[in-house]
């Protein structure tokens, strides 16, 4: 057993649950192909409402070449809920009971009693040699401003991993890369006089189009991590930003669900 699962089977023991508390939500569940590596959206995972805990899969899962449903969830057409985080999920948040917890929390720019739900949301899931990741949907206001946070994705790939020295709050920029050969809609991160730092995640781009659309988009610095840390959680950006009237993020056709 690894580290982590140790931690977990000790809290279970303990009587430790992975309750939320005061935070919820929903988070899309994406899967990423082994072999082209393009990342497909599969499913939404919720917190909170009529059930404690809810996974769904997306009709058009079904369509995402080579994905086969998750050994937990083995029904396309059903609508699993539970009363504590789904193992699937649970395995990559990081214990309390570790002695590096405070400092994952702070690798991750979040407070010392951060949720395991904020834990899952912020890190995205991400696990060395997995192809699961989950993505926070962003938040739209009343007044159609909208604000999110990621971690720039591709820095590995990216000026061999290394990052230039830059500042929290620090105006970054975005830039078309069609000719990316993987995805022409590619946006990179770009530090200003300073080149490419990585890419905007895949899931965030149909949002970025709609905030391009309503106006100039904002693109700053949160929190940076040195090189002793893994490269995917290495740069941690805010996109600001307006949306067209009526429009939510991650819903209508393309989004909807088999249960």
């Amino acid at each position: 057993m690894s580290v982590d699962e140790v931690a977990l089977a000790a809290d279970a023991a303990a009587g430790v649950g992975w309750d939320a508390g005061r935070s919820g939500g929903r988070l899309v569940v994406a899967w990423q192909h082994p072999d082209s590596r393009l990342i497909s959206p599969v499913g939404f995972l919720e917190h909170g409402g009529e059930a404690d805990y809810r996974f769904r899969y997306l009709r058009r899962a079904r369509a995402v070449s080579g994905f086969q449903p998750f050994l937990s969830f083995p029904e396309w057409d059903r609508s699993y809920v539970g009363a504590q985080l789904f193992p699937l999920f649970a395995q990559r948040i990081m214990s309390p009971r570790r002695p590096d917890f405070r400092q994952y929390l702070s690798q991750l720019d979040l407070d010392d009693d951060a949720t395991p739900w904020e834990q899952l949301a912020r890190s995205e899931g991400r696990s060395s040699g997995d192809t699961v990741q989950v993505f926070p949907i962003p938040s739209v206001r009343e007044d159609g401003s909208t604000s999110c946070r990621f971690l720039v994705h591709g820095i590995r790939h990216v000026g061999r991993g290394v990052l230039p020295p830059l500042e929290v709050g620090e105006a970054l920029e975005l830039r078309n890369e069609p000719t990316n050969p993987k995805n022409r809609r590619a946006v990179l991160v770009h530090a200003p006089g300073r080149g490419p730092l990585g890419y905007v995640p895949d899931l965030l781009l149909d949002h970025l189009d709609a905030m391009r659309s309503a106006g100039p988009v904002g693109l700053v610095v949160e929190h940076v991590n040195g090189p002793d840390v893994p490269p995917h959680m290495r740069l941690l950006v805010r996109l600001d930003g307006r949306v067209p009237e009526g429009y939510r993020p991650m819903e209508g056709p393309g989004w909807e669900t088999s249960a």
